[in-house]
């Protein structure tokens, strides 16, 4: 049997492609998986078809909800407490991607010197991001007490400080501890994937960089740093999802507090979900969450794409 040239180069529909992957050698192995994949899309679009239906309802507690239409999106306009929350997310993701991403350049950088007993120094870099985030938050806490805090003890006994520093019970100065917090636990995880693009960057660019005459400034600039865009772009992607839906960590350091000043939409969304109990309006905050984050997982992962088709 012959098959002609124009039928062989002519591309399957999405029904052949299918039809072709039942009749193929890995039918078995699809077989396998499709409850796996069943469950994960179950799992995953009903509870987002649900929460988009209550989002145009006034469904709470008490009211089993009828259509509103778009009334919960336009008191999301209105609502000044979600606005300085989506404000305070959008300045913690930056601030905290931004530290993340610097510091763990700088930290991957040093390990992946030929020092010895680096193994151990990897470990005890990685100790932070395996804590869970609730326990890393109550640890801090307990460090950051006004009195009888370990930090304030340390700044007061090495000069430092004359009075304690109300790490938490302060607007500005709990903005910088939940920031803090956050990078602390990780930058590791960061220095990690940096360390594995380092590791696979080719050492010839490096010699030939340094045949030229390059320093190490110089070989840093032209060489490490541009080809090592493409992993950027994927923690800034990844980090950035992740910190604009963050809600343990400040849950467990302030609870959005004092006031309102450290209030995420996760944090709001959580308050009007489950404590006001106003699942319609909740369940709209939680859409312009989930937005926030397609939004910047989309860009990025064009950027990454970008970067990966032109080498940049």
């Amino acid at each position: 049997m012959t098959i002609s040239a124009d039928a062989a180069t002519t591309p399957l529909t999405m029904g052949g492609r299918f039809r072709a992957m039942a009749a193929g050698p890995n039918a078995f192995a699809y077989l396998i998986i499709l409850p796996a994949i069943v469950l994960r899309l179950t799992y995953s679009l009903v509870p987002l078809v649900q929460t988009v239906w209550m989002s145009f309802t006034n469904r709470s507690i008490t009211n089993p909800g009828r259509f509103i239409g778009l009334a919960n999106y336009e008191f999301l306009i209105r609502d000044e407490r979600l606005i300085g929350s989506l404000g305070f997310t959008l300045i913690y993701t930056f601030v905290s991607v931004a530290l993340e991403v610097g510091l763990g350049l700088l930290l991957a950088l040093l390990l992946m010197q030929s020092l010895r007993g680096r193994w151990l120094s990897n470990f005890i870099m990685l100790l932070p991001w395996v804590m869970a985030p609730l326990l890393a938050a109550t640890v801090w806490k307990i460090m950051f007490y006004e009195d009888g805090g370990i930090l304030n003890a340390v700044l007061r006994d090495i000069g430092l400080i004359s009075s304690p520093i109300r790490w938490l019970s302060d607007a500005n100065t709990a903005r910088v501890s939940v920031i803090m917090v956050t990078v602390w636990k990780n930058v590791s995880w960061c220095a990690l994937i940096f360390m594995a693009g380092i590791a696979a960057l080719p050492k010839e660019l490096y010699e030939a960089a340094e045949v030229d005459g390059a320093n190490i400034l110089q070989r840093f600039w032209f060489v490490t740093l541009p080809m090592l865009m493409p992993t950027v772009y994927l923690i800034v992607m990844l980090r950035g999802m992740a910190e604009v839906q963050t809600f343990e960590q400040i849950n467990g350091l302030t609870r959005g507090g004092p006031g309102t000043a450290t209030e995420t939409i996760a944090v709001y969304a959580y308050s009007r979900f489950f404590q006001e109990l106003r699942y319609g309006y909740g369940s709209a905050i939680n859409l312009l969450l989930l937005l926030c984050s397609v939004t910047i997982g989309g860009f990025f992962a064009w950027r990454l794409y970008r970067a990966n088709r032109s080498g940049v």
